[in-house]
């Protein structure tokens, strides 16, 4: 059996463009696989999934990686893992977009961001978070196995 996906969802998810590339649901829940476009200063609260493992590939751009509290800045062609249970954030502090892909294993963080984020028509033009989509978002966290920590 094999999955072809000729028409990904878009989600203007807390201010990032997210075109889920794979679900879970569409791989048994093996992995997700997501492209992410970051637009310059927006960045993810520091957290940890207790879930899934988070591999990370930047396409274009750079994306920082803050990581058991190091900075490592991804560069086009460069890739970072992030294991299940290490809190980490990412952020965008340069002047241009930033194109990722993340690859979640097992599948499931696929389904955090479509229960936190409605599915657009597309492109998705990324705003930022209002005050009811963060809290959307603090309150499945934990169902989702996400631990938002402070920092």
């Amino acid at each position: 059996m094999f999955v072809l996906n000729t028409n990904s969802p878009e989600y203007n998810f807390a201010g990032t463009r997210v075109r889920m590339l794979l679900s879970g649901k569409q791989t048994s829940e093996a992995f997700c696989m997501m492209e992410m476009f970051s637009p310059p200063g927006k960045g993810t609260p520091l957290h940890a999934h207790a879930r899934e493992e988070e591999t990370i590939t930047v396409l274009e751009g750079v994306l920082d990686v803050i990581i058991d509290g190091k900075t490592v800045s991804l560069h086009a062609g460069e890739t970072i893992f992030v294991p299940r249970n290490v809190p980490h954030k990412l952020a965008n502090t340069g002047d241009v977009l930033s194109r990722y892909l993340v690859v979640c294993t097992p599948g499931g963080f696929d389904d955090f961001v479509d229960n936190c984020a409605d599915v657009q028509t597309g492109p998705v033009m990324p705003t930022p978070p209002r005050p009811e989509d963060i809290a959307r978002m603090r309150e499945a966290a934990p169902r989702f196995g996400i631990s938002l920590l402070p920092g």
